[in-house]
């Protein structure tokens, strides 16, 4: 059974629910979660995007299902995509606390390089 972004944005809202600073944009299909006005999360039919930052890639890119994001064939800076079959509950737990700018300790913005 497949997975829309419709209902995984649902799933990262509920995970999100008593956090504050959170907001959300719906573009093209594609649903963006900002904290404090930064970008953290993408979410679309083809799973979820996470901006993890570069001092957490290696520990992101061994969890199951975790792909390094590579849109238009550019690197993003500390993105991650995840495969929508390969996020549970627990999973997806993880994932926020990794990516919400509050646990980073920074609000810098996203860089595309």
């Amino acid at each position: 059974m497949s997975v829309t972004g419709q209902e995984l944005s649902g799933f990262v809202r509920r995970a999100l629910l008593g956090i504050s600073g959170i907001r959300e944009e719906v573009d093209n299909e594609r649903i963006y979660f900002f904290q404090h006005g930064r970008l953290f999360s993408i979410v679309d039919d083809d799973g979820l995007q996470f901006i993890v930052g570069d001092e957490c890639m290696k520990e992101a890119l061994r969890r199951p299902g975790a792909l390094l994001e590579q849109p238009s064939g550019k690197r993003c800076k500390g993105v991650i995509r995840v495969t929508p079959d390969k996020c549970t509950e627990t999973d997806l737990d993880f994932w926020l606390l990794l990516a919400l700018p509050t646990n980073q300790g920074t609000l810098d913005p996203v860089v595309l390089h």
